[in-house]
């Protein structure tokens, strides 16, 4: 049945408040609604893209923008989406070959501008993106992100007082809330630690978390961990089958807190030549929600997964080893450095028993006020981020996961513990290459040097040499980080590693 525009215009002002609440499933089930009804609208299709990137349903939501391109392939916006989805799956050549073909429309659009100098960032080429982006400072007045890009490329470029300007522009846009606001104070309280003035930054930082709109409940999240460490017993695992995947070996998992260390373990990895660092993979998980999706028959989890078959493991671990290693199906080693994956070791023993885990560990303290110092990428992502005593719980909860890996799993776990790492990178370097089975390599110690993407909070980190400032850097703020101490159960005097 057709539709009026002043009833499409309806539901879809009802569907953006739905995601303005974090319903992004409810808002996507009134897109498809209206898809269905009036398949040829392109602006539809762009809304669904946009929802489902929200939700880091990053295959549906580039499905959903293609479609929108195909329907009308001269709207700008629709490549900055596109790209936008390329870049969270790592794709930068696609993403770069996205926000060119949009420029081919709108050579002067500044959120493609902004796309295409952030992926400049991300690939290291600092002055480019700021050539790109230099020229348009002054129509850009009222664009938060596009300054707040500016901002990040100033700071790679080791130019805190442009960064500083670009930023107090940004912050001064009248009615700046939400995620730009919380973008902006928070590098503006990079800025003011790099300049030394601690009591600035940390007003920024809580500033811009005050901004962040995510939501945590840490006793959901204790209840969780807790039933994860009961569904995951010595017993069940040891009854579970396990996938014949003789090509398993070739997959490093790299696990632990977020800024706890991942990004510079992979870095090193990466830097032999016979390893490919794959970045931040979703596919782990991705594999379980099809081995254990509720049926007739097994209905609630502990069913599903004693219902489980090896055939099925297989399929699910080869379709998954396949996904990943796409992009360097013969590389000897591949790695995936999504830290949750800590909550999944059981599930990658059962699909991938010939793999090995990494471990990264690092200072609590630190890792927690890096947390809150970042804002991380997607809709409610790393929530528990933006709240000290959240931060705390978030940690112990981790910690008390882990134990359970280290008792009941026979996968090969290294702990890499980050301080030793910078205090002693070849030991360290050398200690990585030899867990993963390969000969040393004189490139790992020369990391920096490494051209590839890093589509992490940490892209700037691993393009420079290996530095000490980061251990302790909780000091510079330990009279605001009692709520922390508290939450962690780990006082100021207390000694790391432990």
């Amino acid at each position: 049945m057709p539709i009026t525009q002043q009833e499409k215009l309806q539901r879809i002002q009802s569907a953006l408040r739905m995601e303005a609440a974090q319903n992004h499933d409810g808002a996507i089930r009134v897109y498809q609604e209206l898809i269905a009804r009036d398949p040829g609208d392109p602006g539809l299709h762009y809304h669904i893209a946009m929802a489902r990137l929200a939700r880091l349903d990053r295959e549906g939501a580039s499905v959903a923008i293609r479609d929108a391109i195909r329907l009308k392939a001269d709207v700008p916006e629709f490549y900055a989406v596109q790209a936008t989805i390329f870049r969270s799956l790592n794709r930068l050549d696609d993403a770069l070959k996205a926000v060119r073909r949009g420029l081919e429309f709108a050579p002067d659009n500044l959120s493609l501008l902004q796309t295409a100098a952030d992926l400049y960032n991300i690939r290291g080429d600092i002055a480019e993106g700021i050539a790109l982006l230099e020229p348009h400072r002054l129509r850009a007045k009222d664009q938060p992100q596009f300054l707040v890009v500016l901002a990040q490329l100033y700071l790679s470029n080791d130019q805190p007082l442009e960064a500083r300007a670009a930023l107090e522009r940004a912050i001064s846009i009248p009615g700046i809330t939400g995620h730009p606001a919380a973008w902006a104070h928070l590098h503006m309280g990079s800025v003011a630690e790099k300049l030394n003035d601690y009591q600035t930054a940390w007003k920024h930082y809580t500033e811009g978390n005050r901004h962040r709109g995510t939501v945590f409940n840490p006793d959901q999240h204790d209840a969780i961990i807790g039933e994860a460490i009961r569904l995951w017993s010595t017993e069940r695992l040891a009854k579970m089958p396990r996938a014949k995947n003789r090509k398993a070996e070739q997959l490093v998992f790299i696990v632990g807190m977020p800024r706890s260390g991942t990004s510079l373990v992979e870095q090193i990895l990466a830097s032999h030549p016979e390893v490919y660092g794959g970045g931040e993979l979703n596919f782990v998980a991705q594999a379980g929600a099809e081995l254990f999706r509720p049926t007739l028959k097994a209905p609630t989890l502990d069913e599903s997964m004693a219902a489980v078959r090896q055939p099925a493991l297989d399929r699910e671990s080869q379709k998954a080893q396949k996904l990943m290693t796409e992009p360097a199906p013969r590389a000897k080693r591949f790695t995936d450095k999504l830290p949750q994956n800590f909550l999944h070791l059981g599930l990658i023993e059962l699909l991938f028993p010939e793999a090995r885990v990494i471990h990264c560990m690092r200072d609590p303290r630190d890792v927690c006020l890096s947390c809150y110092t970042k804002l991380f990428g997607g809709a409610n992502s790393q929530p528990f981020s933006g709240d000290l005593t959240h931060l705390g719980r978030y940690h112990r909860a981790y910690e008390r996961i882990m134990e359970h890996w280290y008792q009941v799993s026979k996968l090969p776990i290294l702990p890499a513990v980050y301080e030793e790492g910078v205090q002693d990178l070849e030991s360290f370097a050398r200690r990585l290459v030899d867990f993963v089975g390969l000969e040393w390599h004189d490139a790992c110690l020369r990391f920096w040097e490494t051209k590839r993407d890093v589509v992490t909070a940490s892209t700037d980190q691993v393009r420079r040499p290996i530095y000490t400032s980061s251990i302790g850097r909780w000091k510079r703020f330990e009279s605001h980080l009692g709520p922390l101490f508290d939450a962690l159960g780990m006082p100021a005097d207390a000694p790391w590693p432990a």
